[in-house]
C-alpha cells in the first residue's frame, strides 16, 4: 500500500511524530477503563483512556512473555515463527536462532532507527525477569541507547522485602509454587524512588527532555504487576484486606473446559487462605504501575513533545488471579489473552472512545509504520489499526488470533475472537465457545449447543490451517547463556585504564580468529584477526570503537592499551601501529567473563562467535 492511499500520514509530513511506546508486564483487564474490578484505583489509565482510543478487545499473540514480546517487536505471529511459549537461558536475541523465520527480522525500534529516528529503550521490552540476571532476549543492536545493560535490564532494580528472607514454606501447608517467595505479596521497605519501575521512568523522562535533531522512538518497559507482588506500603494501603474482592468464580468451572495444568497452584492458595492476600498484592502492584504511567504522561506533557507524539501502551498478555483455578497466564481464555491497549495519534485518533473490534498485538508494528509514514516490512503478520483509530466502530475483517502450545501437546492450540464470541481449539480436537456479551467470565462452553453451530464453524474457519512447529532452544547459538566455560583472567578494570599483552603463534593454515576477549556486545574488549588485520575492539554501552593494523605472518607480541582519556593504542612487537579514541573507559564489569583464543557469547568485534583462533595464544603478565 503506497503513501498516496494513506491520507493520515500527511498530518505528520513536515515533522515526523515521536513515539512513546509503553509496555507493561502481566497487566490484565482489571483496570478501570476496561473491566473496572471493584475498588480498583487506576486514575492514570483513565487519564490515558481520555486522550487515546481504548482497544477493548485486544489480545496477545501468545500468552507468555517471550513469545508475546517477540511477536510484538518483530510483527511476526507465532504461527509463522513457531515461538509459542517462554524459552530461558538466553543472553541476547536468541530468537533469531530459535526460529529460521526470524533470523533476519527487523526489530520495530531498529526499523524506526533505520528511517531517521533516535531509538532508545529501557526496562523490560524483550523477555527477562527480576530473578534471572543476564537471561534476556533483547537485541542490543536495535537501539541507539538502552538504559543500563540491555542484556540484564531489570534485575538490579528490584530489592526484596525483609519478609522474604525466611523459608518461604514456613507456616504454610504444602510447597509454595516457584521459589524464594516469588509467588507472593509483600511490602518493599526502601524508598520508592530508589528502585524498580520508578528508575526506568526517571530515565525515560530525561530522554524526553533532551533536545535532538531526530524524532524520538522511546520504548519504556514496566515490570510490575508481574510477580512478586512487591511494592511500597502506600499501594497496599489503597486496598484494606476487608475490602478486597475476589474475581467472580464458579465452582467446577473446568468441567466443560480443558484443564490448564496449574490447578496445584490454586490448591496451595486456597489451602493456605492466600487468595485475598495475593489479590491485594496484585491490585497494589497495578496501582503502583498506574502511578508510573501518570509520571510518564506528566513527563511527556512538560517536555514540549506532547503535540507531536504518538502514544502506545500495551501489555504482553492477560493474567489470572484464580479464575478457572488458574494463576498467571499460559492458557487461551479471554482472561488470559485480553490486554489493555491504548493508542493516541495527534490530530487523528478519536480520543476518549472505545473499539470492540478484534485486535492482535502483531497489529502494532504496521500501525506505527502507517502513523509515522514508514514502509511496513514484509515480515509483518498484522494489519494497521489506523481505520479504527479514526473510527473506533469501523469493522475490522480479521479476527484476533492467539496461539500457545501446552505442555504435553504435540501441536499448538489456537483461540480467536470477533466482537462478541471467543472460540478455542486444542490439538486433540476439543473446542470451547463463549458468548462474551452474555457470559463475560466464560463460565458456559457453548461448543456443543446446536444454536451456536454457525458461529462456531465461522470462528473455526478463521483459525490457521497450517502453522509452524514449536521452536526449540538451539544447541548452538552465540546467544545461549552459558556458565563456567569461559577462561582467562577476570576483568577488574571497570572505570580504569588497562594494558594487556599476548604472545601469539599463528597457525600456518588459518590465522584468523579471536586472540582474547572479555565481555560482549554491550561492554568489553577483544583482540582478533580478520581479513589480514589485527584489530583491537572496545565496546562501551553497545557502541563499537575499533583500530587495526596489518597482522604479521610470523610469531608476534601484541599489546593493547586503553588510557584514562579513552585513547586506544595497538602495538605489535614493541612498535605503535594504530591509535584511536573509545570516548572513555569501560564503565562496568562486563557480565560475560573473559576468554583466550575465542569469544563464545556475544561478539565484541565484527565477527560471529566463537570465532576461535587456530594458533597459540599466551597472556604475558605485566
Amino acid at each position: 500500500m503506497g503513501l498516496l492511499a494513506l491520507p493520515w500520514v500527511w498530518t505528520f509530513a513536515e515533522t515526523k511524530p515521536n513515539v512513546l511506546f509503553i509496555s507493561i508486564d502481566d497487566l490484565n483487564d482489571y483496570i478501570s477503563p476496561l473491566d473496572n474490578h471493584p475498588g480498583i484505583k487506576t486514575p492514570n489509565f483513565e487519564r490515558l483512556a481520555g486522550r487515546s482510543v481504548t482497544f477493548a478487545n485486544a489480545h496477545c499473540a501468545s500468552p507468555a512473555c517471550h513469545s508475546s514480546r517477540v511477536a510484538v517487536m518483530t510483527g511476526v505471529h507465532p504461527v509463522r515463527s513457531g515461538i509459542y511459549r517462554n524459552m530461558f537461558g538466553a543472553h541476547g536475541p536468541r530468537w533469531r536462532h530459535e526460529s529460521k523465520v526470524l533470523e533476519k527480522a527487523v526489530v520495530l525500534s531498529q526499523h524506526f532507527r533505520d528511517h531517521g529516528y533516535w531509538s532508545a529503550g529501557g526496562g523490560k521490552i524483550f523477555h527477562t525477569l527480576q530473578w534471572t540476571p543476564g537471561d534476556s532476549q533483547n537485541d542490543p543492536d536495535a537501539w541507539d541507547e538502552y538504559r543500563g545493560d540491555p542484556l540484564d535490564p531489570i534485575s538490579a532494580d528490584w530489592p526484596r522485602p525483609e519478609s522474604t528472607k525466611i523459608d518461604q514454606n514456613q507456616g504454610f501447608v504444602g510447597k509454595r509454587p516457584l521459589g524464594n517467595h516469588y509467588f507472593g505479596a509483600a511490602v518493599i521497605e526502601q524508598e520508592e524512588e530508589t528502585y524498580g519501575d520508578h528508575l526506568v521512568v526517571d530515565w525515560a523522562i530525561e530522554r524526553m527532555k533532551e533536545k535532538r535533531d531526530k524524532p524520538l522512538f522511546l520504548a519504556v518497559g514496566l515490570f510490575r504487576p508481574h510477580i512478586p507482588f512487591e511494592v511500597s506500603q502506600k499501594w497496599f494501603d489503597l486496598y484494606p484486606m476487608e475490602k478486597v474482592q475476589l474475581p467472580k468464580f464458579l465452582d467446577n468451572d473446568l468441567e466443560d473446559a480443558r484443564p490448564h495444568g496449574r490447578m496445584s497452584w490454586h490448591k496451595w492458595v486456597t489451602d493456605n487462605k492466600q487468595w485475598k492476600h495475593l489479590m491485594r498484592g496484585y491490585l497494589a502492584s497495578i496501582s503502583y504501575v498506574d502511578h508510573q504511567v501518570g509520571r510518564l504522561l506528566d513527563g511527556l506533557d512538560s517536555s514540549g513533545l506532547k503535540g507531536n507524539t504518538i502514544i502506545v501502551l500495551w501489555t504482553d498478555h492477560g493474567f489470572h488471579i484464580g479464575e478457572k483455578e488458574n494463576w498467571e497466564k499460559f492458557a487461551l481464555w479471554d482472561q488470559t489473552t485480553r490486554v489493555p491497549l491504548f493508542i493516541h495519534a495527534p490530530g487523528m485518533s478519536a480520543d476518549g472512545r472505545k473499539s470492540r473490534q478484534p485486535v492482535t498485538l502483531t497489529d502494532l508494528y504496521p500501525t506505527l509504520c502507517d502513523l509515522a509514514g514508514l514502509p511496513t516490512p514484509v515480515q509483518c503478520s498484522g494489519v494497521s489499526l489506523v481505520p479504527q483509530l479514526r473510527n473506533p466502530d469501523k469493522r475490522k475483517k480479521s479476527l484476533s488470533l492467539t496461539s500457545f502450545q501446552f505442555w504435553g501437546d504435540s501441536a499448538p492450540a489456537h483461540a480467536v475472537s470477533d466482537d462478541r464470541h471467543r472460540c478455542i481449539r486444542y490439538p486433540d480436537g476439543f473446542v470451547e465457545l463463549y458468548d462474551l456479551k452474555s457470559d463475560p467470565h466464560e463460565f458456559t462452553n457453548l461448543a456443543a449447543d446446536d444454536k451456536y453451530f454457525r458461529i462456531k464453524n465461522r470462528l473455526l474457519t478463521g483459525m490457521p490451517k497450517e502453522v509452524a512447529e514449536m521452536a526449540k532452544i538451539p544447541k548452538i547459538s552465540p546467544w545461549n547463556r552459558q556458565r563456567g566455560h569461559r577462561s582467562g583472567q577476570a576483568f577488574t578494570h571497570a572505570n580504569k585504564p588497562f594494558v594487556f599483552s599476548f604472545e601469539v603463534k599463528p597457525s600456518k593454515s588459518n590465522s584468523v580468529g579471536v586472540i582474547a576477549s572479555c565481555g560482549g556486545i554491550v561492554n568489553g574488549y577483544s583482540i582478533y584477526v580478520k581479513e589480514g588485520q589485527l584489530r583491537f575492539a572496545i565496546r562501551r554501552n553497545n557502541r563499537l570503537h575499533e583500530i587495526g593494523a596489518p597482522v604479521p605472518e610470523e610469531d608476534f607480541v601484541v599489546l593493547v592499551m586503553l588510557e584514562a582519556s579513552g585513547g586506544m593504542s595497538l602495538e605489535i612487537n614493541g612498535r605503535l601501529q594504530s591509535s584511536g579514541d573509545a570516548g572513555g573507559l569501560i564503565g562496568v564489569v562486563p557480565n560475560e567473563g573473559s576468554a583466550i583464543g575465542r569469544d563464545d557469547l556475544t561478539p565484541v568485534g565484527r565477527y560471529s562467535p566463537p570465532f576461535a583462533y587456530q594458533g597459540e595464544v599466551r597472556r604475558i603478565a605485566r
